[in-house]
């Protein structure tokens, strides 16, 4: 679980990374940029909540998916590569909000609450929240999209 958890940290802190990364290009609005620092902040909130569970006793979790283990490590290095791209290139609103939507469906798709089987009910709900707000995050990249190819 733990190996688990550290990895998941990781891939939290890199997103937040890339977003940031992103929000530096000159060529980002300030309304992106803002967002998107935004968003990383969050993403930093999420790692300190995973660093929190790191913490929970071992017998807390039920079970732990180990194909889930594989697909964390597979995100955490697809989104290495993407911040590494993202600092070599100076983007768009546009492609940095296509770069925050593939985020956020991918990792959404392999979140930890998706990951674990917790025994307590506050930590279910603990993840069930990060989950949550990884879908806002989508939602509100793609409504800023929306509005953006609006103008």
């Amino acid at each position: 679980m733990k190996r688990h958890l550290n990895i998941c940290i990781k891939i939290e802190e890199t997103v937040g990374k890339i977003y940031r990364q992103l929000a530096k290009s000159p060529l980002v609005s300030a309304e992106v940029g803002r967002t998107l620092n935004e968003m990383a902040d969050d993403e930093d909130d999420h790692a300190s909540q995973l660093r929190f569970a790191l913490r929970f006793p071992d017998d807390s979790v039920v079970s732990s998916a180990r194909e889930m283990l594989q697909k964390a490590q597979e995100l955490l290095i697809q989104a290495e590569h993407i911040l590494k791209q993202a600092s070599k290139m100076e983007m768009t609103d546009q492609q940095a909000i296509e770069i925050g939507v593939k985020l956020e469906q991918n990792f959404c798709q392999a979140h930890i609450g998706n990951s674990f089987d917790f025994k307590d009910a506050q930590h279910r709900a603990m993840f069930a929240a990060m989950a949550l707000a990884d879908e806002e995050h989508c939602k509100r990249l793609l409504t800023l999209q929306k509005r953006l190819a609006n103008r």
